[in-house]
């Protein structure tokens, strides 16, 4: 068997390794070329690693060599209950990354993956697909490992996310107001034409 990690698709710019050995191996060389000389104060417990992998990246796909997919995305094929088993599975690495004491933006980016996930997760089959690529979880462990080690980079990056949302969303609503104005205006018009 081949040791080396195979790339099954880049996440923030980095290869999913295959094995749960190769998984802890690539967390742990993250950590140390993130930590600065600093030890973390508060390191993630082993389960959490294993838990995002075996959630997003436990099992090949048959007929490739290099994708691979975890029990989330094959939950999610269920209707209704999988999807609730895999944001309850989802949240339970969210509750590590609070435990480990990760900060407010970073969280809220977690929450906003997980919330991303889920709700894609709802569209028959196409939302499977989407989970099974997306990977929340090994997102989400990722952003921990990044606040836990460098918080002013990783706080910086996450409020500029959350600023790009904050936007967006505000924006999307907006939109959807002037929408509705424009429609009230045209039948107002119409009927007045009318009588």
């Amino acid at each position: 068997m081949n040791s080396e990690p195979r790339d099954v698709g880049p996440i923030e710019g980095r290869e999913v390794p295959q094995t749960q050995a190769e998984f802890s191996q690539e967390m742990q060389q993250f950590r140390r070329s993130r930590s600065k000389g600093r030890p973390n104060s508060r390191p993630l417990p082993s389960w959490v690693e294993r838990l995002a992998w075996i959630l997003d990246s436990a099992f090949r796909v048959p007929g490739t060599t290099d994708r691979r997919v975890g029990i989330d995305g094959l939950l999610t094929l269920v209707p209704v209950v999988g999807d609730a088993a895999g944001v309850a599975l989802s949240m339970a690495v969210v509750l590590a990354g609070v435990a480990a004491g990760v900060s407010v933006p970073t969280l809220l980016r977690m929450l906003i993956n997980v919330g991303i996930e889920a709700t894609i997760g709802l569209i028959p089959f196409a939302g499977a697909l989407f989970d099974m690529v997306y990977k929340a979880n090994i997102r989400n462990l990722i952003l921990m490992e990044r606040d836990l080690a460098d918080r002013r980079a990783t706080r910086r990056s996450s409020l500029a996310v959350l600023a790009l949302m904050v936007g967006v969303i505000f924006l999307g609503l907006l939109m959807t107001v002037l929408a509705w104005f424009a429609a009230i205006a045209v039948l107002v018009w119409f009927f007045t034409g009318l009588f």
